[in-house]
């Protein structure tokens, strides 16, 4: 009863999609039977007649998809060769599914684009053969990223990514489907037709998992919880140890300090450390505060940051709660104090606060940034961890929580690149100035005591 008295007291506002998104929804989301979305009046171009632009041609327009799963490889059927030339310059490859008569590889070259191939992988009736399969694979392993894996319709190059993913992860025909979901691969869900695909993708793959299926709770024992600031797109973590019930509290935001605490107090924990990652610019931490409700938690940062904080860290040094021990890893170069701490296990978990993001990497243009010194920080310390260690940011603006030190070393736009090309873009970025870093930054200094 009191729920039902809550709930219909909440007057919440009317969804704003509701209308558009229920008779779609009610259908499946099947796209000839979507309502048309709601269209922009007609540009000069429409009006005459004429085709539009096609370097103004978007990639949904183009029916390029850019699934979430490995996130920098682009998906797309046939395309007029001038929006192919078009959208040649947003890659660094191109691989070609057809054979080299359906293609036009002299014409993205005079765009730009070095590295195109084209390796023959075949669709129903006549599947790919061991060979055709294995040079593809060789292909999308070799090739840099961001890449274009085209065919005639996006089909067979969502069979060739699920096998290559699969096969990379040493998945089974039961988690690869898992995986075919999550990538959101056309092949898979929105083809009737490609039945005989799934079936000879599923019988590449080996009947169990070579390791356990990647779960980032995964270290037996661990309590593990993501949470999120919206308001600065901060992530904080709580650990705790299930045996001993201590934690730890990985850069806590100070406007969700009792959120944090409540989920502490709900899974009966006790708080013994509040870490930070770096001198945070975006947001104030929550560890002073915390301190004065509870005054046996200790603050932890780096001693480089020059920040005050109960125990000061350098490299190797280790903050232990219960069973479990985290490392501190230096990783310079969005600040000169940023620390990523590492948690070993298998898999292993690292914590990059703003070295890292997932296909990404913090600003280095204040607090003593520095590119080359953070390219060099991730390549030297973390992409030389195990491929499988789970990566967590200290943000992110797109909806994704976590990636791999695999993925990242791969795939990451900005740390796929050279040295040189990393500092050239780093320093050509013309970020706005952060909106909270003069009020964020002092009180970070002395651990986000306000009165300080």
């Amino acid at each position: 009863d009191e729920f039902i008295k809550l709930m219909s007291e909440l007057n919440l506002p009317y969804p704003k999609q509701i209308d558009r998104a229920v008779p779609a929804n009610m259908v499946c989301g099947v796209q000839d039977q979507l309502p048309e979305p709601v269209q922009a009046g007609p540009g000069p171009a429409d009006e005459q007649g004429k085709e539009p632009d096609p370097a103004e041609f978007s990639l949904e327009k183009l029916g390029v998809e850019v699934p979430c799963i490995p996130g920098d490889v682009a998906c797309c059927g046939k395309l007029p060769v001038e929006a192919a030339v078009a959208l040649a310059p947003r890659y660094k490859s191109w691989l070609n599914l057809n054979s080299a008569e359906d293609f036009f590889p002299e014409d993205l070259r005079n765009a730009g684009l070095e590295n195109i191939e084209i390796c023959p992988f075949p669709g129903p009736p006549a599947m790919p053969s061991e060979e055709q399969a294995a040079k593809a694979l060789e292909a999308i392993e070799r090739l840099p990223r961001p890449m274009m894996l085209q065919c005639s319709s996006g089909n067979r190059v969502g069979v060739l990514l699920l096998l290559w993913l699969a096969k990379k992860r040493g998945r089974s025909p039961e988690s690869a489907k898992q995986l075919a979901v999550d990538a959101d691969l056309k092949f898979w869900s929105r083809c009737d037709k490609c039945g005989p695909m799934r079936e000879w993708v599923m019988q590449q793959l080996p009947a169990f998992d070579a390791a356990p299926v990647l779960r980032p709770h995964a270290t037996d024992g661990l309590i593990f919880s993501q949470l999120f600031d919206p308001t600065s797109s901060t992530y904080s973590y709580l650990l705790g140890c299930g045996e001993t019930k201590e934690c730890v509290l990985i850069d806590p935001v100070l406007e969700q300090k009792d959120r944090d605490l409540a989920k502490v107090r709900e899974q009966g924990l006790t708080l013994r450390y509040v870490i930070n990652t770096h001198c945070h610019a975006d947001h104030i931490t929550s560890g002073g505060m915390i301190k004065k409700e509870l005054p046996d938690v200790k603050t932890v940062i780096s001693r480089a940051s020059g920040a005050k904080a109960d125990i000061l860290v350098d490299g190797q040094d280790k903050v232990a709660f219960g069973r479990f021990e985290l490392e501190a890893i230096p990783t310079p170069g969005h600040t000169d104090g940023c620390v990523t701490w590492w948690l070993p296990g298998l898999p292993g978990m690292i914590f990059t606060g703003d070295a890292v993001l997932i296909r990404g990497c913090g600003r280095t243009d204040f607090q003593q940034g520095d590119a080359g010194r953070l390219y060099d920080s991730v390549h030297d310390r973390l992409f030389t961890l195990p491929g499988d260690t789970v990566l967590y940011p200290g943000h992110d603006y797109k909806g994704q929580n976590h990636s791999t030190v695999d993925e990242e070393r791969k795939f990451n736009p900005r740390l796929t690149k050279t040295r040189d090309e990393f500092i050239k873009l780093m320093a050509e970025l013309n970020l706005p100035y952060p909106k909270q870093i003069d009020r964020a930054v002092p009180a970070n200094m002395v651990c986000g005591v306000q009165d300080e």
